[in-house]
C-alpha cells in the first residue's frame, strides 16, 4: 500500500468511526429505552444492537484487505462500497430493532 491508500483509508474510516459511535450509542439508550417502558431487551435485539457495532468495522477491514493492490481510484471505489453496504445494513438493523416494518 502506498500513502495515497493509507490516506484515503485514513480519511475514510472517519466514516467508520461515527458508524461505530452511533452503534454504541444505539447500544447503550435503546436497551434503556425499552426499560424505561417496561419492557426487556430479547436476545435477538442485542444481536442486532452488536451487529451493528461490529459490522462497520469488519466490512471496512475487509474491504481494505480485499483492496490493497489496486490502484487508488479502486482501491476508494471499493471502501466506499463497503460504507455504503454499511449505511444500508445499518439503516435496515435499526428498522428491525425499532420494530418498524416499512422504511
Amino acid at each position: 500500500m502506498t500513502r495515497a491508500h493509507v490516506g484515503v483509508a485514513a480519511l475514510l474510516s472517519i466514516v467508520v468511526g461515527w458508524f461505530v459511535f452511533d452503534a454504541v450509542a444505539s447500544l447503550v439508550a435503546f436497551p434503556a429505552a425499552l426499560a424505561s417502558q417496561g419492557e426487556e431487551p430479547s436476545l435477538a435485539l442485542w444481536a442486532l444492537l452488536w451487529a451493528g457495532v461490529l459490522l462497520p468495522v469488519l466490512l471496512f477491514a475487509a474491504a481494505v484487505g480485499i483492496a490493497r493492490r489496486q490502484p487508488l481510484p479502486r482501491f476508494a471505489l471499493v471502501i466506499l462500497v463497503a460504507l455504503a453496504a454499511t449505511a444500508a445494513v445499518r439503516i435496515s438493523l435499526i428498522a428491525v430493532a425499532a420494530g418498524s416494518t416499512v422504511l
